[in-house]
């Protein structure tokens, strides 16, 4: 199973939203990167309940002190999962060891101390009093650590001769520094072992820390960017309002609005068709987006939400690195749609998006193609996504149209740059086999060269 971090690099949209992730610490982007997709309904139920009560409490304009005191004080997490790593594994650990178990200690205690006044129960911490009373033997609360009198009363008198000693004798000085090093050293043992039977309680509340500044990441993100908590179901994936939060940002930078759209997705292919810049490969995109986010514990972006949880989604859309190592792009898509089929006749519960299928071969063997790949995964039971411009589709499946370019309303010119305030990204019920004809329509609209544009008519009245 893939983990996040191998996601985002093959995922703009999933790229997008960790970077906007206002993570604070690296312990906490050291947890997100490394989580798996998660599969199992009752785990993503529990990670959505989790989320939500952190949304409730950055939303309380009451906890705003001690959530405000909670994340400056995740923002000190250090991650020390390697020193935690050593220390179970029973190595005895140097004062730089000692120093960040100590540090971690004071600051988990103080977390304990903010999560209680927010009333937090999302994300328990152990109490870490007694690792604290080890490491701070003075009780002076302070983030450092020294091999401390307190430890050893030889060792106190020990430091003192020695002291003294370093201008009258300095050779006896040296000596007694040797053995000051080696009473640290057996000191330094014995706090080891002592920390060594509680490495697991560490481990446990390190993790904790850092889950908590996922969360709380996730949480401020969701209010952000007005993500909604989508419901668990088994059968049928359906979104109200659903947008792309990158491209919607994109586009407000722009004094543009994303239209947000509907959709609804069950076990049989859904086909889409629409003219260019109709937004079928952005719809695609989305809906990955979507279905990754859900099953990293995210809120979606949409108004509602009902998801259905698969194994693994597969994509054909475009490789440019097939194409990079030698392969034609039909060859790269086909070998895409291949491990699409081979991997819902395993038995895995699948999402596949597929964009285009057989568009660069020629129309008959394209339609056919389209029309093979449709009814196949109608048979294997299999949720997806295709887009196509190719018309008399007849295989058994659900159709969808996007609405397309509006001009009823238009009150200026056309132009490249605002042809898309035009276009309608409503899916409809599309029952007929053909496809919407506005290619020659925009290009008309955008001044292209008016000879060609009468070519283009004549031949298609030919055929």
């Amino acid at each position: 199973m893939a983990n996040l971090r191998n996601i985002i690099s093959r995922n703009s949209g999933m790229k997008f939203m960790v970077g906007d992730l206002a993570i604070c610490s690296a312990a906490g982007r050291r947890l997100l990167l490394s989580q798996e997709m998660l599969t199992d309904t009752r785990q993503i139920e529990e990670e959505m309940e989790r989320l939500a009560g952190i949304v409730a409490i950055t939303k309380d304009d009451l906890l705003s002190g001690p959530v405000e005191s909670l994340r400056h004080a995740l923002s000190g997490l250090h991650d020390i999962h390697g020193t935690l790593a050593n220390l179970a594994n029973a190595t005895v650990l140097d004062d730089i060891g000692l120093f960040e178990v100590k540090h971690f200690s004071l600051l988990s205690q103080d977390i304990r101390k903010y999560l209680a006044e927010t009333g937090c129960i999302v994300v328990e911490l152990p109490d870490l009093e007694e690792i604290i009373s080890l490491l701070d033997p003075e009780n002076q609360r302070l983030s450092q650590f020294y091999i401390y009198p307190a430890y050893s009363p030889e060792l106190a008198i020990l430091r003192k001769r020695q002291q003294s000693l370093r201008n009258e004798n300095p050779e006896q000085a040296e000596i007694l520094r040797q053995k000051c090093f080696d009473l640290e050293d057996n000191i330094r043992q014995k706090l080891s072992f002592q920390l060594f039977v509680e490495a697991h309680v560490l481990q446990y509340a390190h993790e904790g820390l850092a889950l908590l500044d996922i969360l709380f990441a996730k949480a401020i993100q969701a209010t952000k960017h007005g993500l909604c908590r989508p419901q668990v179901v088994q059968q049928t994936t359906e979104y109200h309002g659903l947008f792309n939060p990158l491209i919607k940002q994109a586009l407000e930078q722009q004094q543009k609005v994303f239209q947000a759209v509907d959709i609804k997705l069950d076990l049989s292919p859904c086909l889409i068709t629409g003219a260019n810049m109709a937004g079928k490969t952005v719809l695609l995109k989305t809906v990955a987006l979507a279905q990754y986010l859900y099953q990293f514990g995210f809120f979606i972006p949409a108004s509602s939400a009902s998801i259905v949880a698969v194994d693994e989604i597969l994509f054909s859309m475009g490789d440019e690195q097939s194409e990079l190592n030698g392969l034609s792009s039909f060859a790269a898509e086909m070998l895409n749609i291949n491990e699409i089929i081979l991997a819902a006749r395993s038995g895995k519960k699948i999402l596949a998006l597929i964009d285009e299928p057989a568009r660069t071969t020629n129309p008959e063997e394209g339609r056919a193609i389209v029309n093979a790949v449709t009814a196949l995964l109608a048979k294997l039971s299999v949720c997806c996504l295709i887009t196509t411009h190719y018309s008399n589709i007849t295989a058994n499946c659900r159709k969808l149209r996007v609405k397309g370019l509006e001009t009823g309303m238009l009150n200026e010119k056309l132009t490249v740059k605002n042809i898309n305030n035009y276009m309608d990204y409503t899916l409809l019920e599309h029952g007929a086999d053909d496809v919407p004809h506005e290619a020659l329509r925009i290009a008309s609209i955008l001044e292209i060269d008016a000879e060609l544009i009468e070519q283009a008519v004549q031949y298609l009245k030919k055929t």
